[in-house]
């Protein structure tokens, strides 16, 4: 059935004024009836306009009638309806516009791949592996930061306006719940680390009580609430998605106490040689068992089809190199060393699906979620794994003002998640990335990055500084860093389990 539209209603959908409506009508171009016009009329009339759905306009009117007591609290932070609705209107027809250029650039790449692969099948080996690993990583940071671009930033806002808000208590931390999500996956995908366990509505470890709002549920529940906690509005979080605005009382983790130890298997999803002095492994969780851990931490890896001489399986602690935004997904950076067991079992004996076992999470560098200060993270060499896990929680709770990574190496392919780190520069507004090669003197090490902080932040008091290096090159950066203005309580160390085996002077 065709939907009437009033003259301003019509006027704002393709963005024209009402007084070129009012010529179509005038030259019997297009018909009126009681004050409105037909949509396939208009749109007959109009042939040249962008049409997208215009149901999100209508949602918007309605979301502002019934929130506008909400709004009066401040005439600055109000918007007029109009203004709000033609905006949109706006954005819609910018939004079919990307809409058709990137299916075209989809088409166009999908197509590189595969001529990349046919070559690559003909044999002619690193030089095509390598630009197709190029290609892989550039599209991974084009999907990742695709909300950055002019229109995906003023669609994400509008999202964020329609969207249901979820306040958490006690810590009144805030995120953003997506309807095609449980609350679980808005949260933990907002960086925030709650309880829960199986994620299939068994355990009641993600149960959490209702304060105020509706929820909707959305997947099977076996856990059955004792009557004391139904009468009380508990629910669970992997099985509801919120259908207003609603804040909930929670279990949340908050330092690294609040983290139980786990011991987790999973696949081998993939195995990454390409690098010059690291392996990147990456291991894929079970949808009921995944790892629950705060970025920056360490975890014990045993390989369940490798044993040592004596039988007993071969096993290594690393640093987990992946956000907890993306606990199904596991990332971890192996130094090649064939002298140690378990190095030499991934270059030469691990197949993918092959099931490890991980036993953790350990240690306490940890990001300060709390801190109002901007960030700077330090690396040397493969102490990047934890820095990256450390910045990628960072960026998922969009709250520090700005980030620069600093990192350290004696040799330039070292740096072997460069094209990653470049393409966050180049992508996000508020990412520095300073790759840095040095002699592996500890002396020389301080002096450069002394030296880049100076250039790069005259003022040291507002920073936070995260760093993952060797015991004594912390040893030394900490007094220099206080020297420069550091508060101490502002500096957060890790001593790198596996490096590179350079002897710092």
């Amino acid at each position: 059935m065709d939907r009437h539209l009033s003259l301003s209603q019509a006027a704002r959908l393709i963005g024209v004024k009402r007084g070129d409506i009012q010529k179509k009508i005038q030259a019997n171009e297009l018909t009126v009836m009681e004050g409105t016009v037909v949509l396939s009329d208009l749109k007959k009339a109009f042939p040249d306009a962008i049409y997208e759905d215009n149901s999100m306009l209508e949602k918007v009117e309605k979301f502002m009638q019934d929130a506008v007591h909400k709004m009066a609290q401040s005439e600055r932070e109000g918007a007029r309806l109009d203004a709000l609705s033609r905006r949109i209107v706006k954005v819609n027809q910018e939004l079919a516009a990307e809409r058709q250029r990137s299916r075209q650039l989809e088409e166009l790449i999908d197509s590189l791949r595969q001529e990349l692969i046919t070559l690559n099948n003909k044999g002619i080996d690193e030089p095509l592996h390598n630009t197709q690993q190029w290609l892989d990583e550039q599209l991974y940071i084009l999907n990742h930061n695709q909300s950055q671009t002019p229109v995906a930033q003023l669609e994400k806002q509008i999202q964020q306006f329609m969207l249901p808000h979820v306040r958490l208590l006690p810590s009144r931390h805030d995120f953003i719940s997506d309807k095609s999500e449980t609350l679980l996956e808005s949260a933990l995908r907002s960086g925030l680390a709650v309880d829960y366990g199986c994620n299939n509505g068994k355990c009641g470890k993600c149960k959490a009580r209702l304060v105020s709002g509706q929820v909707e549920k959305m997947g099977h529940q076996d856990y059955v609430f004792p009557e004391n906690e139904k009468q009380q509005g508990y629910i669970l979080t992997c099985s509801n998605t919120a259908v207003t605005d609603i804040t909930l009382e929670t279990e949340e983790a908050i330092n690294t106490e609040d983290i139980p130890l786990q011991s987790v298997t999973t696949k081998v999803k993939h195995i990454d040689k390409q690098h010059a002095h690291v392996a990147i492994l990456t291991l894929k969780t079970s949808r009921s068992q995944r790892l629950r851990f705060l970025s920056g931490q360490t975890i014990e890896l045993s390989l369940n089809n490798h044993q040592h001489d004596n039988g007993q399986p071969i096993n290594a602690e690393y640093s987990i190199a992946s956000c907890p935004c993306e606990p199904s997904n596991l990332e971890f950076h192996i130094p090649i060393k064939d002298d140690e067991p378990f190095a030499h079992a991934v270059l030469h004996k691990l197949k993918e699906n092959e099931s490890i076992t991980l036993n953790g999470p350990h240690g306490h560098f940890i990001l300060n979620e709390d801190s109002p200060n901007s960030l700077i993270f330090i690396a040397w060499d493969t102490g990047f794994a934890s820095i990256k896990s450390l910045m990628e929680h960072a960026m998922s709770l969009d709250k520090a003002e700005s980030i620069h990574l600093y990192w350290f190496t004696t040799k330039i392919d070292y740096h072997y998640k460069d094209n990653l780190c470049r393409a966050w520069n180049d992508a996000l507004d508020n990412f520095t990335y300073t790759r840095i090669m040095s002699e592996a003197k500890i002396s020389t090490i301080t002096d450069r990055l002394i030296q880049h902080l100076h250039y790069d932040h005259p003022h040291l008091l507002n920073f936070d500084f995260y760093i993952s290096a060797p015991g004594h090159l912390n040893h030394q950066l900490k007094p220099t860093l206080l020297a420069e203005g550091v508060n101490s309580q502002n500096m957060h160390f890790e001593q790198i389990f596996h490096g590179q085996e350079v002897t710092l002077e």
